[in-house]
């Protein structure tokens, strides 16, 4: 009898509790007006209501009465996105120490409103502890798609990258990744067309898949038609080669540059492949790519960087997110003489790269929005801003430009049913903004909240982690 009383007195705790419970974790964004990223206009004047980490509707605020234990944000005035995804960052190697970085660039990622990233290198056993940690709910910080080390033709093994000089290498480094926990294989370069065709068919035997840079061997077309997912960078893989009128002729000579090292030369055969372009050829591989559903990155904003150290501030309050080793060999490289000529070079290249992003844009080739950071002077964060600019400037509207930083990584991704636009059942990954992004692409900038997986961050909680970051950065973590 004792112990069915104490059953009842639970129950009734429970039942009366509950209801409170539940409301409590609802969050209630009135008058806002929700940016429709799968094609839509926007819609004005509407009240979207979070529950736990979801999405549970969407309607106009006419038809919405706020639940009353809910928080209550009057949002006129104000403009809604889903969360930005970075689809090409490195967080956890190469400059990006683990160390630190955890601290710093994940905070500072997730303050600018970005709740999504694609790691495309870097320490797989950080990587994939923080996922954990996110996915439990004790670290805050946004979504992590992760390759591990990326695969290349020469170097040494370490954390970033993966060394393979043959088939069964190319073959057995697919497979450890695998096992280890990376979502997709990342190629850097390989050493012949035999590896890279080994790795295209151990990831399908593997079922996951491949993006990267073309190795020089390596068409762009063949790649795709090889199942190659996306290709990162337009420069930096050669890409207007494939389009060259010459490219039978360039190809073998630019294969032989990168085997010597002749960086002089691997410049040369550039510039002759961008001043040969072939508008047939160009159609023809813009077929292939969108028949295969191949992406590109195009990374605009690192090479205009590069391609401008004039450009580059020494008291640029965004250096305070770089510890100060970082910061220093980025001071150091201003005095290499020969980066005014290198710079220039970039630059040039740059132009062809805005104007073949252009091109692919306009052929129907899905554009992946990607900072590569850190890149010298590439921070983490702003610098995705300032890729969705670069994507404007070479001729995407702003809505496509935020389509592609939303609907369309989760369209990569194939997770649309969890992001990517702002409707019911969908995670609630969102930013709050200030101004349009549609009437001007920079306004992206203006976050007022940023919402991570239910959980509302304020102005002032957005603020808060940013002055951890820097401190954090200051300390060198």
């Amino acid at each position: 009898m004792k112990s069915a009383k104490i059953f009842v007195c639970v129950l009734l705790v429970l039942l009366l509790f509950a209801p409170a419970n539940r409301a409590a974790s609802e969050i209630v964004l009135t008058h806002v007006t929700v940016i429709d990223t799968t094609g839509g206009s926007p819609k004005a004047d509407q009240t979207v209501i979070i529950r736990g980490s979801h999405i549970a509707s969407v309607e106009p605020s006419a038809n919405v009465t706020p639940p009353k234990s809910a928080r209550v944000i009057d949002a006129h005035g104000r403009f809604l996105i889903p969360g930005l995804w970075d689809m090409h960052v490195h967080i956890a190697g190469l400059a990006a120490d683990p160390i630190w970085s955890k601290h710093v660039l994940l905070p500072l990622l997730l303050a600018n409103g970005i709740t999504g990233v694609r790691d495309m290198g870097g320490d797989l056993s950080s990587l994939l502890e923080w996922k954990r940690e996110i996915e439990g709910g004790s670290l805050l910080a946004p979504n992590i798609v992760a390759a591990g080390p990326f695969l290349t033709a020469g170097g040494r093994k370490a954390p970033e990258q993966l060394p393979v000089t043959n088939v069964a290498d190319a073959r057995a480094a697919v497979r450890e990744l695998k096992n280890h926990g990376a979502d997709f294989i990342k190629i850097i370069s390989l050493p012949s067309k035999e590896v890279f065709f080994a790795v295209a068919d151990e990831c399908k035997k593997q079922n996951i898949p491949f993006v990267g840079h073309l190795p020089m061997q390596v068409s762009a077309a063949e790649a795709s038609s090889a199942g190659m997912r996306s290709i990162e960078h337009l420069f930096y893989s050669a890409f207007s080669l494939s389009l060259s009128s010459k490219e039978e002729e360039l190809r073998p000579r630019l294969v032989e540059a990168e085997r010597k090292g002749d960086s002089a030369a691997w410049e040369q055969i550039q510039q002759e492949a961008d001043a040969t372009y072939s508008k047939e050829k160009a159609a023809a591989l813009f077929a292939t790519l969108k028949k295969n559903g191949t992406w590109v990155t195009p990374t605009l904003t690192s090479l205009d960087i590069s391609g401008h150290p004039e450009n580059w501030k020494m008291d640029d309050t965004q250096l305070a997110f770089v510890p100060s080793a970082i910061s220093a060999q980025w001071r150091t490289s201003l005095s290499d003489p020969e980066l005014k000529s290198r710079a220039a070079w970039l630059a040039r290249q740059g132009a062809n790269d805005w104007k073949l992003t252009g091109e692919l844009h306009r052929a129907g080739i899905p554009l992946l929005v990607g900072s590569d950071s850190l890149d010298p002077f590439v921070i983490p964060g702003d610098s995705l801003h300032q890729e969705l600019s670069e994507l404007v400037r070479a001729g995407l509207t702003p809505a496509e430009a935020l389509q592609a930083a939303t609907r369309g990584a989760a369209q990569f991704l194939g997770r649309e049913k969890d992001f990517g636009s702002i409707e019911k059942g969908k995670r609630a990954d969102l930013v709050l903004l200030a101004a349009n992004p549609l009437e001007n692409i920079a306004n992206t900038r203006k976050i007022d909240a940023v919402i991570r997986n239910g959980k509302y961050l304020d102005r002032v909680a957005l603020d808060k982690l940013l002055d951890d970051a820097k401190s954090a950065a200051a300390n060198g973590k």
